[in-house]
């Protein structure tokens, strides 16, 4: 088996992701504008936030190493932006992630969690905090939508602002699975888990809401894996994705859908780093 550079698996993840960027070009973007809800110039709001992610990733490599690094923190911010909501604020991102990006880095030294799921989180409270938040789209707010199952699958439901299409999660998670270096199974588990929960939900009060999760379909396979952050051990990773799964679900029933997956993803991620930590204790101590 041929030995893969970071750099090279990391532009592979990249490119991966171009076809959920230009969907959400497509669907936050031109769909809104033929509606005449947004400005030309706003049908391209996926694409700047991708720019502006990739430029403060290189601006911070620049002034801290006098270098551009190809390395896992340029899929990270472009998960970011992918993920975000459609209002969120231009302002808040860019000055939140400037924060976040260095400060992250720095708690990372001493305790790892999910970095894209912490930024996600707290770009998300922030802009809640300076305008009135939702994660509606303009079209989205002013016309009401029914959305069936195959509206869902086909990523026409609402979520983050390049991250809804399921069809096209799939037909990646079919080309991954050959990938030596990706952990396919962990969206494998999350998603029978979570669909076991909403199953049962399903069949208890003939509520079909939560049988299909876009954003959590999309988070599982680019988000849940990141390599940093999740277990490599094949018993660890099955509890890391079963408990996943089935948080989210109910945060999905009691809180929010779209953020589920991104807040499952970071709690369980604290909870293997302090796990590995208190592992580690105990074995110096025997030492």
């Amino acid at each position: 088996m041929k030995v893969k550079s970071i750099k090279k698996l990391v532009l592979e993840r990249m490119l991966l992701l171009i076809p959920f960027l230009i969907y959400g070009l497509y669907k936050n973007g031109y769909l809104i504008y033929a509606r005449g809800f947004i400005s030309l110039y706003e049908v391209f709001k996926p694409l700047y936030l991708c720019l502006i992610s990739l430029v403060i990733k290189i601006i911070y490599d620049i002034i801290s190493s006098k270098s551009i690094k190809i390395d896992e923190n340029f899929l990270y911010v472009m998960l970011i932006a992918l993920i975000m909501p459609y209002n969120i604020s231009y302002i808040v991102y860019t000055i939140g992630l400037m924060i976040l990006y260095p400060l992250s880095l720095y708690i990372e030294k001493y305790f790892t969690f999910n970095i894209v799921c912490f930024w996600y989180i707290i770009l998300i409270i922030i802009n809640s905090l300076v305008i009135k938040f939702s994660f509606l789209s303009p079209i989205e707010e002013a016309l009401t939508y029914k959305f069936s199952l195959l509206d869902i699958f086909l990523g026409r439901d609402i979520g983050g602002i390049s991250s809804t299409n399921m069809l096209f999660g799939l037909g990646i998670y079919l080309y991954l699975i050959y990938d030596f270096y990706y952990k396919k199974d962990i969206p494998l588990y999350i998603n029978i888990s979570y669909l076991l929960c909403s199953g049962i939900y399903f069949f208890l009060t003939n509520d079909s809401s939560y049988l299909l999760n876009s954003e959590l379909l999309f988070g599982s396979l680019f988000v849940s894996t990141l390599s940093s952050f999740s277990p490599i051990r094949p018993s660890n990773t099955f509890l890391y994705s079963i408990a996943i799964g089935i948080l989210a679900f109910f945060i999905s029933l009691y809180i929010n859908d779209i953020i589920s997956i991104y807040v499952a993803t970071l709690l369980i991620s604290m909870l293997l780093n302090i796990q590995k930590k208190s592992k580690s204790s105990k074995q110096n101590k025997l030492a």
